[in-house]
Formats: C-alpha cells, structure tokens, sequence
C-alpha cells in the first residue's frame, strides 16, 4: 500500500469542538423515558441540558470533543500535537484547557465571552452504549481569527470533524487552515462525525474530496450516509476516485482500509471487559493518524487505531488512562 508522505516532525493538528463531557449512567427505561434515541447524538440548548441534568446523577466531568478526544490521544503516545477551537473563560473551559496544558498540546485559543463553553450530557446504559445530548456554546464560534499562525506553520498533519460544518465560521477557518497546511506540503483529514451531520452537508463532503482531503475517516453509517454503501468492495471505488486514503470502523467487526489501490480488512480485537464505549471511534483515529503522520502504511497504521480504540473501551471516558504505547509495543508496533 502506499505510504503518507507526512512529515514525522511537524504537529499533527485537530480541529473541532471544544466541549467538556458529563456522564451520567442510565438504565434503559430511564432513556426511553426522558425521550432520548439510544445511542444518537442530539443539539440542545443550555436550558435543556440544565433540566436533562436535574433527571440523571452526573457523576464524571471530563474535557471531549470528537477531534479533541484524538488529539489527546495522539498526544499520549509522544507525537507533538495543536488543537483549533473555542471555550469560554468559565469552569468548564479551563477543565478543557487545563487538560490540553498537561498533555503539552498547542492550544493558542481567545476565550468567548458571549456564550458558555460546549458540553455534551452523556448518558450511559449496561450495554456501555452512550446516547449525547450537546450543547454546542462557545464551540461553534471558531473562526479564522483563532488560527494561530505559529501552529499552523509547524503543522503536516492537519484534521477535522464533520461537525465544523455547522458552523459557517468554523467552515471558513478549515478551510483557511487546510490550504495553508497545503502550501507548505502537508496533508488534511476529515472525520464525517455522524450520518445526520453527513446528510446535512452531503454536497458540501463530496465536493471537499476532490479539493480539501487526503485521508478519510468514518464508520459504516457515516460512509454509507456518503457514498450510498458500507460495503467494503463498493467502497474502494469511491477513494480510488477521489485518490484517498482512509479507514472505515465497523465495531465488533474491525476496519477496512484503503487507499488509491486496494482495500485491507483489519481485524477487531475480542474485548472481554468493555466499560464505555464513548470514544471508540476517536481513538482509533488517533492511532491511525498517528500511523499514517510516522509513515507506515495505512494497513499498520489501521492494527495501530484498532489497539488504541480496544485500549480505550476497557475503562471509563474517552482519552486514554493509560499507556497506548505499551500496548502498541507489545503488538510489535512502535511510532
């Protein structure tokens, strides 16, 4: 498969929504009484959130965020890495902020003063599925006065979630950001976020295939909701087309890779002890792009995501607790 020309000693660079995750466990019939599909993720106001809190016991704050939680993956196994997005100078944005200062991740942000810093209600059931209630506050104010220059210069890998699309502001500073990244030889990512985000702005992802992204990140929803199918061998037309790279997870079932070539079945690993589910998907994200960024291929780049999204689903919370890199190492895999 072919290699990503991405240079090792740059930052890799996300870019997304600044929130700060409140989980709460629920049973079952607690979900379908407060009205809440399973295992989706719904934008509410700051009041909603308020009175869905006053109904649950919250009993763990934690800073999340889809491209977030896979900077601070990334992070944890030793890659220098930046962060683009908003909070507010309030408690919760400085649980942010203060989490990115421990993990020495370049994050230059000016606090928002208008709106309250984003979170995002999780509630848990048995299953360890969690179902998301967001509200996206300061988060959706990024723009492209928040684009630090310095980072950016230092920048060869750069990503964002789907999510920035709801943001006019946000769009604008992506795709500043990509084009700049660009300009000075790196390469972009783009993370779909969910299928109703897809569908949502479905013209506006196929059209940035052919001028923003080189590498592609979903999971089967998201993939069909864009291209029409979750099959593999359909799939791999679709990035030859638009000379991608990318990886597509499929649970319990692993990921397929691909590039401009072929199609790669990854196998999942068999988690006997699953805790939470909640950043599964970000975290193998962190492992394959931190892959794709030390230039191994996108099949060994795909085992390396598939270990980091196995190690987080054991604990509690969507950031690795502990060594990813010790597991990568006893895989016989090293960044």
């Amino acid at each position: 498969m072919t290699d990503f020309a991405s240079d090792p000693s740059r930052l890799i660079t996300g870019m997304g929504a600044a929130l700060v995750d409140l989980f709460a466990d629920v049973q079952d019939a607690e979900l379908e009484a407060l009205g809440s599909p399973k295992a989706s993720m719904s934008l509410i106001e700051a009041n909603q959130s308020t009175d869905l809190q006053k109904s649950v016991s919250v009993h763990t704050h934690q800073p999340g965020g889809s491209a977030a939680n896979s900077v601070a993956g990334i992070a944890s196994l030793g890659l220098a890495t930046g962060f683009i997005g908003k909070v507010s100078d309030d408690a919760l944005g400085h649980v942010f902020s203060d989490a990115f200062q421990q993990l020495k991740v370049a994050f230059p942000s000016r606090p928002e003063t208008s709106l309250p810093t984003g979170h995002c209600l999780v509630l848990v059931t048995p299953d360890a599925e969690r179902t998301m209630h967001t509200v996206l506050g300061a988060s959706v104010t990024t723009s492209t006065a928040d684009l630090d220059d310095a980072v950016l210069a230092q920048t060869g890998l750069f990503f964002a979630e789907g999510y920035i699309w709801d943001s006019p502001s946000a769009r604008q500073a992506f795709i500043a950001a990509a084009e700049r990244v660009h300009a000075q030889g790196g390469k972009v990512g783009f993370s779909l976020a969910d299928g109703f985000c897809v569908e949502r702005h479905h013209a506006d992802f196929m059209a940035l295939l052919d001028s923003h992204i080189d590498v592609l990140l979903a999971n089967e929803t998201e993939i069909a909701a864009l291209f029409g199918s979750q099959n593999p061998s359909e799939l791999a037309p679709h990035f030859a087309k638009h000379n991608l790279l990318g990886a597509v997870t499929y649970g319990a079932d692993g990921a397929v890779v691909f590039d401009t070539k072929e199609a790669v079945q990854i196998a999942a690993q068999k988690v006997e002890d699953i805790v939470d589910l909640t950043g599964a998907g970000d975290q193998f994200a962190a492992g394959f792009l931190a892959g794709l960024h030390r230039g191994h291929s996108p099949e060994v780049a795909g085992k390396m995501g598939i270990i980091a999204a196995s190690h987080v689903i054991r604990q509690f919370g969507p950031r690795p607790q502990s060594d990813v890199g010790a597991q990568l190492k006893a895989h016989g895999l090293t960044l």
